[in-house]
């Protein structure tokens, strides 16, 4: 094996333990699977060494549970799902050059043009008494607006909207939401990254503690430890998260009118390692969370 194996096997054998089988001749090496292990109330593993790493192509499979919950794809997933910030940065300096550049190659997401934070600007500034104005009717507090980053702009393609930025837990931007409060434009415009691919400001998420599930990012300001789907669907990176690393209830607040989004939703998390501990709220017809100020409590619906 080259040095660069060798450390990447002891890499691996630091995140999941010893391996079960080593085969050199093929690139291929087998351990038990953290999330199999964690399915079955398993302190350690399960002694099956179905997860599966092709370290000649850096990519990784457990045949139980990949195509059920999602353990599979790159390596690098593995190192984010289940290894420390120091492991997966051991990992991004021995991954091969062909994926450095792969990385580099992807835009880097910035803030729009222009953006500012309310903190930052200049308080008698017309647009920044509009933004705020519009803020306040929807109960956004300051406390909230610098909790969260809440920023504007009023030059660029995202000119005159609120910018509500996400940061993954790493610090690192991954998405913004863009918001008008004039009447004469579109109400949202996001950027072009496929929100499938990110958590919306999951550096905030404590997966110890209950999360609520919300469609937007305003909704979210009013639930402590909400998770923002961006929309009435759930990615399926967002299930995988959930369904591994939440450890309290998870509640679904859809809007009011997404009532029958929010039972699918229930459907589609209510079992395995988390039945029993989803929940769901009606709310009605025409509200939503940011509506109703986060005040919940009274619409719990219980499923029979």
């Amino acid at each position: 094996m080259s040095d660069e194996i060798e450390v990447l096997v002891e890499l691996l054998s630091d995140v999941l333990g010893n391996p079960k089988q080593h085969y050199e001749s093929k690139g291929q090496i087998s351990f038990d699977c953290p999330v199999c292990a964690e399915e079955k109330g398993l302190d350690h593993g399960d002694g099956k060494g179905n997860l599966e790493i092709n370290y000649g192509k850096h990519v990784y499979k457990c045949w139980s549970c990949g195509e059920t919950l999602g353990t599979q794809g790159p390596l690098g997933k593995l190192f984010d799902k289940h290894g420390t910030k120091a492991q997966k940065k051991l990992y991004n300096l021995i991954k091969p050059e062909e994926l450095k550049k792969e990385d580099l190659k992807r835009p880097k997401l910035r803030l729009p043009e222009g953006y500012t934070t309310f903190k930052d600007s200049n308080a008698r500034f017309i647009p920044h008494i509009e933004a705020m104005r519009y803020l306040t009717s929807r109960g956004i507090t300051e406390e909230i607006i610098e909790k969260y980053k809440i920023g504007y702009t009023v030059s660029g393609d995202f000119a005159y909207r609120i910018i509500v930025p996400s940061f993954n837990t790493e610090g690192t931007l991954n998405y913004f939401v863009a918001r008008a409060w004039v009447q004469n434009k579109m109400k949202y415009k996001n950027p072009t990254v496929p929100k499938d691919e990110i958590i919306f400001n999951e550096g905030l998420i404590d997966w110890e503690k209950d999360v609520y599930l919300v469609e937007g990012a305003f909704d979210g300001f009013f639930l402590e430890n909400s998770i923002v789907m961006l929309g009435k669907k759930m990615s399926k990176l967002l299930f995988e998260n959930l369904y591994n690393r939440a450890n309290g209830n998870v509640i679904i607040c859809t809007d009011g009118d997404a009532w029958k989004d929010g039972l699918k939703l229930y459907h589609e998390l209510n079992g395995g390692r988390l039945y029993n501990k989803v929940k769901i709220v009606k709310l009605p017809g025409d509200k939503d969370i940011c509506d109703l100020r986060g005040q919940i409590d009274e619409y719990y619906y219980e499923i029979k």
